[in-house]
């Protein structure tokens, strides 16, 4: 009862929605998942049930969101051929980006390890069957100044940018000036994109890393070190995913670090991943990340069937106070509501 007690201002404050007062002082809600691979063991019941199936279960959040952004793990295509000796390769089928797009994904990010699965035929696929869908995309492209090209998602109140960094292997995936791929996450590179983005933009600037290892609960030391760059040429948030587990959460100058997502709705019965997060962050003025709420999913398998669901009460309060135990709290508030993770980052 005393954290209630402590906290009740705060959650009351935050129960009140924001009034926009002009296009210049609207508030933007952006939600951000993290693996998603709408195929391999999914397809049956996708062919079943439908692609609105694996958004269902967190329907009531996703509807709370202007857009709904992700990693898309997977070529949507029915071109190329498997890469030889890679362990698993994805593929998924082109009705996949109507399904997206009919569930409110706006956007994704492609610099990751598995959309050249099938080749540079079936990314560029991918990125046709996307953009004849709606949906707009960031991370890689014919070369690497295309995979460096932000995907702007323009509201009224501004634009939010969204890049998208790969740190994974195979590095035959990299860009290059001559050669398609994914944007790989150096940092000079990360430096130099998110200032252009942040120069060009009206609004904030939100990196994104496929990075760390899979199944690490901590990030690697380079992590952080990428993701405070970032933070340090302009990016208001900054999204990690890879490890298909959560991974800590932390604020720096004012802007959230989620390290990892984790899995969102994954075609795998893995049963060594049970815990994903979903955020939505609310920016304000100037950019700012002004909130950002953290919802604990279950996306084990065998129990949500590829329909990822909230995790609330005291076991999600459990999962969320662990990861943010790290949080410095002059950077920002945290506090948990009963349903919710809510992180306040405090102005610089």
């Amino acid at each position: 009862m005393i954290k209630l007690f402590q906290f009740l201002p705060l959650l009351l404050a935050l129960s009140v929605p924001p009034v926009a007062q002009s296009a210049e002082g609207a508030r933007v809600r952006v939600a951000f998942a993290g693996d998603f691979l709408p195929a391999g063991s999914a397809g049956p019941v996708i062919e079943a049930r439908g692609y609105g199936h694996l958004f269902a279960g967190v329907r009531d959040i996703l509807d709370s969101a202007d857009a709904l952004v992700l990693n898309l793990e997977t070529p949507i295509s029915t071109r190329g051929k498997a890469l030889e000796g890679k362990e698993y390769t994805f593929r998924a089928p082109p009705a996949a980006a109507v399904g997206m797009a009919e569930a409110g994904v706006r956007a994704v990010w492609l610099a990751n390890n598995h959309i050249l699965d099938f080749g540079t035929e079936a990314l560029f696929e991918t990125i046709g069957h996307l953009e004849k869908a709606g949906i707009a995309h960031a991370g890689a492209g014919c070369d690497v100044a295309a995979a460096a090209c932000p995907a702007n998602l323009p509201f009224p109140g501004g634009t939010v940018s969204l890049l998208s960094f790969s740190n994974t292997f195979p590095d035959s995936y990299w860009a290059q000036d001559d050669r398609p791929g994914t944007f790989f996450g150096a940092p000079g590179p990360v430096g130099r994109a998110v200032e252009r983005a942040r120069a060009a933009g009206q609004g904030p600037v939100v990196a994104s890393f496929h990075w760390g290892a899979e199944l690490m609960a901590e990030p690697k030391e380079y992590q952080p070190v990428l993701a405070r760059l970032a933070i340090n040429r302009g990016a208001a948030l900054v999204v990690g995913h890879h490890p298909h587990i959560p991974q800590p959460i932390d604020v720096y100058r004012g802007a959230p670090i989620l390290y990892s997502l984790g899995n969102f709705a994954f075609g795998s019965y893995s049963k060594k991943v049970w815990e994903g997060l979903l955020a939505v962050a609310e920016f304000g003025e100037r950019g700012r990340c002004v909130l950002l709420e953290v919802y604990p999913i279950l996306v084990n398998n065998h129990e949500v069937n590829f329909s990822p669901r909230p995790i609330s009460g005291l076991e999600g309060q459990h999962i969320f106070e662990a990861l943010t135990a790290g949080i410095d709290r002059t950077e920002a508030e945290v506090a948990w509501d009963g349903e919710r993770g809510l992180i306040i980052p405090k102005k610089e």
